[in-house]
C-alpha cells in the first residue's frame, strides 16, 4: 500500500529533476549572449532566472499535455512516477557531464514512455494485459496514448447577454467570486468569468476530431519538424539581416544588435521558461491526481481532483488581482477547463522558483560547447537565433507541445551560422549534439524500464494494476 511518503518523494525527485533541468539548459537562454560577449556570464544567468520565472507562470497547456495526454494514467503510480524521473535525471546529468546539450523535455517523455512500457511488459507476462473479453491487448496502445484526436474545443469571452446576467445574480453574494462559474439556464449549461467586477460569458465552439494527440503528433513531429524550422528560420532571418545591414559599419551593428540582444535573450528566457518548467508541473499534478485518486491521505491542500475547482485561478491571475484596477487593463484570466485537472497554484510556485534556482546554477560546460564551439557569433547573430528559437518555443507551448528548447536553439545557431557561411559550422560538435539528440529518447526509456521492472521485482514499488 502506498503512503503520503512516497508522495512526498515524488514531488521531491521531480523537483531534482527540474532544478537539474534549470542548470543543464540554462545554455538554451543565455549561450548566444555570452558566446557574443554582450553580457557576462554572470549577468547573463541572472537575465535567464527571472524571465524563467516569469514565463513559468504564464503558460500551462505543456503542464496539461504532460499530466494527461502521453501515457495511459492507468499504469500510473508513484513508483513508476520516481522510476521515470531517475531514468531521465541520469541522462541529463550524463549529458550535462560531457557537455552535449541534449533535450530534457525528451528525457523526460522518454522515461516515462519506458516506466509506463515496462508496467505493461510485466502485466503481459502475467497474462493480465487483456480486454473485458479476456483477450491480449496491443501494449503500445494499452501503455501509451500513441496517437489519436479529440474534439477542439475554442473559447472566447464575450459580453453576457441579460438572461446570464439574471443568472449569475441569482447566486447571490457568491456570484462576485473570482473565476469560472457555471450557470443553468433551462436545460442548457452556461459559463461565466468573473474577475475584478468584470463579467465575460464563455463562448465555445466545438470542432470534431479538430485536435490531434498522443506521442507522435505532440512529441515526434514536432520532435522533427521544430529543429528543421529552427535551422530554416535561422538562415533565412540571417539572411534577411545580412541583406538590411550589408551597407552599415560593423562597429554600428554590434552597437545596436548588442542592444536588441538583451531583448532577444529575455524573449528566450521567456519561452524556456513557458516550455520547460511547466513539463515538472504536469509530473507533479499527475502524481497529486493519482493520490487523491487513490485515498492515500494526503493532506486536502495538496489533493487534487480530476474535475478542477471553478475558481481556480492562476498564480498570474492572482497578482494582476492585487493591482489596482487601472493597472489591470481590463485582464480577464482564462475559462477554467473542467475536463482536465487544474495546476494548483503551489506547484506553479515551486516549480517556477527550483527552475530559476537551478538556472542560476549555471551549466558552463554545454554554455561553451553552444556559445563557442559550434559557429563563432556576433550580436546580431545571436538575436538572429534567440528570436527564431523564442518563437518556436511560444507558438509550440501555446499548442502543449513540449517541444526541445535544446533543439530550438542548437538548430537556429546552425542555421545562423549556414547564413554565415557553410563552413563557417564545426561539423564534429555537430555530429556529437545529434547523437545525443537521437539517443535521448531510447536511453531515457530503457533507464526508466530497467529502474521500474527491478523495483516491482524487488518489492518497492507496487503494481499500478
Amino acid at each position: 500500500m502506498e503512503t503520503t511518503t512516497i508522495v512526498f518523494a515524488v514531488i521531491i525527485v521531480a523537483l531534482v529533476f527540474e532544478y537539474i533541468n534549470g542548470f543543464h539548459d540554462t545554455a538554451n537562454s543565455i549561450a548566444t549572449v555570452v558566446g557574443t560577449k554582450v553580457l557576462t556570464p554572470r549577468q547573463a544567468i541572472m537575465l535567464a532566472a527571472c524571465t524563467n520565472l516569469g514565463g513559468a507562470f504564464t503558460g500551462l497547456a505543456v503542464a496539461k499535455t504532460v499530466a494527461g495526454g502521453l501515457v495511459n494514467p492507468d499504469f500510473i503510480n508513484q513508483g513508476v512516477l520516481i522510476g521515470a524521473l531517475l531514468g531521465a535525471i541520469i541522462w541529463n546529468l550524463l549529458t550535462w557531464w560531457f557537455g552535449l546539450p541534449s533535450s530534457s523535455t525528451h528525457a523526460l517523455v522518454g522515461g516515462l514512455a519506458g516506466a509506463v512500457l515496462a508496467v505493461g511488459v510485466m502485466l503481459s507476462s502475467a497474462g493480465k494485459l487483456t480486454d473485458k473479453e479476456g483477450k491480449p491487448q496491443s501494449l503500445i496502445d494499452t501503455c501509451l496514448v500513441w496517437s489519436g484526436t479529440k474534439d477542439k474545443s475554442s473559447k472566447k469571452l464575450v459580453d453576457p447577454s441579460p438572461e446570464v446576467l439574471a443568472a449569475l445574480a441569482a447566486q447571490g453574494d457568491e456570484a462576485r467570486e473570482n473565476g469560472t462559474h457555471r450557470l443553468k439556464i433551462g436545460d442548457k449549461e452556461t459559463q461565466v468569468v468573473v474577475f475584478e467586477g468584470r463579467i465575460k460569458q464563455v463562448e465555445e465552439t466545438k470542432k470534431v476530431n479538430g485536435e490531434k494527440i498522443g506521442i507522435l503528433n505532440k512529441v515526434l513531429i514536432p520532435m522533427f519538424t521544430s529543429p528543421l524550422v529552427g535551422l530554416v528560420g535561422g538562415f533565412l532571418l540571417m539572411s534577411f539581416l545580412y541583406l538590411i545591414l550589408r551597407w552599415m559599419r560593423p562597429v554600428w551593428v554590434n552597437r545596436i544588435f548588442g542592444k536588441l540582444q538583451l531583448a532577444s535573450s529575455a524573449y528566450m528566457g521567456w519561452s524556456h521558461g513557458m516550455n520547460d518548467a511547466t513539463k515538472t508541473m504536469g509530473i507533479i499534478t499527475l502524481a497529486l491526481v493519482t493520490a487523491t485518486a487513490g485515498n492515500l491521505g494526503v493532506p486536502e491542500w495538496m489533493q487534487v481532483a480530476k474535475t478542477p475547482d471553478a475558481y481556480h485561478l492562476s498564480p498570474f491571475a492572482n497578482v494582476v488581482s492585487w493591482l489596482p484596477s487601472w493597472l489591470q487593463f481590463g485582464y480577464m484570466p482564462e475559462p477554467v477547463d473542467f475536463k482536465n485537472p487544474g495546476v494548483p497554484s503551489w506547484v506553479v510556485c515551486i516549480c517556477a522558483c527550483t527552475m530559476a534556482a537551478g538556472t542560476a546554477a549555471g551549466g558552463w560546460k554545454i554554455i561553451k560547447t553552444m556559445g563557442h564551439k559550434m559557429v563563432k557569433l556576433q550580436p546580431v547573430h545571436g538575436f538572429a537565433a534567440e528570436t527564431t528559437a523564442a518563437t518556436i518555443l511560444y507558438v509550440t507551448g501555446s499548442f502543449g507541445m513540449p517541444v526541445s528548447t535544446t533543439h530550438a536553439i542548437t538548430t537556429s545557431i546552425m542555421g545562423v551560422g549556414c547564413a554565415k557561411r557553410f563552413s563557417a559550422l564545426r561539423l564534429n560538435v555537430v555530429e556529437r549534439i545529434l547523437w545525443a539528440w537521437v539517443l535521448t529518447i531510447p536511453a531515457t526509456a530503457g533507464l526508466s524500464f530497467l529502474f521500474v521492472w527491478l523495483g516491482v521485482k524487488s518489492g518497492i514499488i507496487i503494481m499500478p494494476l
